[in-house]
């Protein structure tokens, strides 16, 4: 069968152009022989997702001299780094070379900044910043939960190293966010196993209280379980309770007797984070972390 535009991604507002009307591509995209790659853009469903696709369909709704970037260039890279309620669908991140000209009217995040070739790889012929370039960027500009967050899921999927990202990061020079760059590239776990276990590490380190270890096993009546965050001469615990997998009441028993059983065998303390005790003004979490590690805390900077 013949792919839809030979199988290349197209703009919502060519579909005419291809014979489709609007209905027929709603149609189509509900029956799943289109998808949506990107908001306004649109393939064949037959044709299979691959960084090159994701690159080609970003091209289409990037202004002239673009280069993919930030949160858009890891999604490239099969990376999610985008804030809670943040999605590709929503604005695509580029940058533009300084000297280009800013694009008067876009729907991409446009940066004008220095990129040096290096920084730059090719993408099905579509020009992205490189995946240390955009490590880099993200540990720079982001907010700092948010930054590290990014940063501990780009050495996580393995298309960075802390290593190489803690010597990227130590050679910038007089770039904005350098210095929250530097403080957090040497806090990059790829142990860290989803954004709110990273905001939680970073609200700890923040609050001046000890590294922790990440993803430590405990064997109870035969059965492997992990700590998310455990301080092993204090046998004391930290665990990030997302908003998914947390909040169901039969999660949230199993969560209970899990840590029950953890505590009567290992006699390890917990002290549970989530959403609203991580941000906002109110520091109980790390006041009562603190007190359990025997540390005073700092007061909240963010």
């Amino acid at each position: 069968m013949d792919l839809i535009n030979d199988g290349e991604p197209f703009r919502s507002g060519d579909a005419a152009g291809l014979g489709l009307t609007r209905y027929r591509c709603e149609r189509l995209v509900r029956t799943g022989s289109l998808r949506r790659v990107v908001r306004g853009v649109l393939v064949d469903g037959g044709v299979p997702d691959s960084r090159e696709l994701r690159a080609r369909a970003l091209a289409l709704v990037l202004p002239p001299d673009a280069i993919v970037s930030d949160h858009s260039a890891a999604w490239i890279y099969g990376v999610d780094t985008f804030p809670p309620g943040e999605f590709r669908e929503i604005r695509p991140h580029c940058l533009v070379r300084h000297g280009k000209g800013r694009p008067a009217a876009t729907r991409a995040i446009v940066r004008q900044t220095t990129v040096p070739d290096p920084d730059v790889v090719l993408i099905g012929g579509i020009p992205v910043t490189s995946p240390l370039r955009t490590c880099v960027d993200l540990l720079r500009l982001q907010w700092r939960p948010y930054a590290l967050a990014a940063g501990d899921a780009m050495v996580r999927s393995g298309v960075v190293t802390p290593e190489d990202v803690a010597v990227s990061v130590s050679q910038l020079r007089r770039l904005p966010g350098t210095k929250q760059a530097m403080e957090l590239a040497p806090r990059l776990n790829p142990l860290a196993e989803s954004h709110g276990e990273s905001w939680m590490r970073c609200r700890i380190l923040d609050a001046g209280l000890p590294n922790p270890e990440l993803q430590v096993p405990m064997v109870v009546d035969g059965v492997e379980r992990r700590l998310d965050s455990y301080f092993r001469s204090q046998r004391v615990a930290a665990e990030y309770d997302g908003r998914e997998n947390h909040t169901d009441r039969h999660d949230v028993a199993f969560d209970d007797e899990r840590r029950a059983a953890i505590s009567r065998r290992h006699s390890v303390a917990f002290v549970v984070a989530t959403r609203e005790r991580i941000f906002g003004e109110d520091d109980s979490f790390e006041r009562e972390l603190g007190e359990k590690l025997g540390c005073a805390v700092r007061p909240r900077e963010w």
